[in-house]
């Protein structure tokens, strides 16, 4: 049977310059942000997004997506990072705004070339779906991979499946399982299914029912589906497997929230 896959310099004067040998303070350009006021923005800025944030969790106040959008606005157009990747989320879905992924896809732009790596991973996404933007695989791939290369799980998963399948990169299914199962040991539900079914598959090793079994079982504790699959696999594997299987499975449990413990 076959399963398929479901980013100040000092003048020093001496003391005998007159103020005739002194020059003129330069002022300002117009234009020209002076350090103080770029300093004040800044402060305005996290003010504007933390205020933003407490309407979108009804932190202390009524929740309200359309005061939480406003604030974001205000701060992102200031270039708070978190402010324009929340803005962008809430034009993804809709939340206090007109949904609208041409925006979704300009905020997310923002922030990903700021280094933020869920940014760059949703721009990923965009593209990869050609939602907001014409779809683009390249661009979906560089956009996953710069957030791959800051250890963002989903990312990683989604770069994986990107080399499996050929998409944006040359097909190499030996890296997509490297990057699928890297983005399992972290965690990533939706890497631990595919791992498994992988394993399920033989690809691009050999069948292992015991490790895809494991790995099912996993990604069953977040997702509804993989558990279908495990127990299909199952059927075809003897009582001393399955109880291998489960060993294992409650082994890379523990392995994983150690892990992601000590990333806190």
């Amino acid at each position: 049977m076959r399963y398929y896959l479901a980013v100040l310099v000092l003048a020093a004067l001496w003391p005998w310059t007159t103020s005739a040998d002194v020059p003129p303070v330069k002022q300002p350009a117009l234009g020209t942000v002076t350090l103080q006021q770029a300093e004040r923005q800044t402060r305005q800025a996290e003010e504007e997004y933390h205020r933003g944030l407490q309407f979108a969790e009804g932190n202390g106040v009524p929740q309200d997506y359309v005061r939480a959008a406003e604030f974001y606005a205000s701060a992102a157009e200031k270039g708070h990072v978190a402010a324009q990747y929340d803005l962008a989320y809430l034009y993804e879905n809709g939340l206090g705004v007109r949904r609208d992924l041409s925006q979704a896809a300009k905020w997310y732009r923002k922030a990903a070339l700021q280094g933020d790596a869920e940014a760059q991973n949703n721009l990923g996404a965009l593209y990869a779906t050609g939602r907001g933007v014409p779809r683009d695989d390249s661009e979906a791939a560089h956009w996953y991979r710069l957030a791959a290369e800051q250890d963002d799980p989903e990312a990683t998963s989604n770069l994986g499946i990107m080399f499996f399948e050929g998409r944006g990169v040359e097909r190499d299914v030996i890296q997509a399982f490297e990057l699928i199962r890297k983005a399992a040991e972290r965690g990533y539900p939706a890497a631990q299914n595919n791992l498994g079914l992988m394993y399920a598959n033989g690809q691009p090793m050999e069948r292992d029912y015991i490790w895809a079994y494991a790995w099912l079982d996993i990604a069953a504790d977040q997702l509804s589906g993989p558990e279908v699959i495990r127990d299909q696999i199952a059927s075809e594997m003897t009582a001393d497997d399955i109880t291998r299987a489960r060993v294992l499975s409650a082994m890379k449990r523990q392995q994983i929230l150690h892990r992601i413990n000590e990333s806190k």
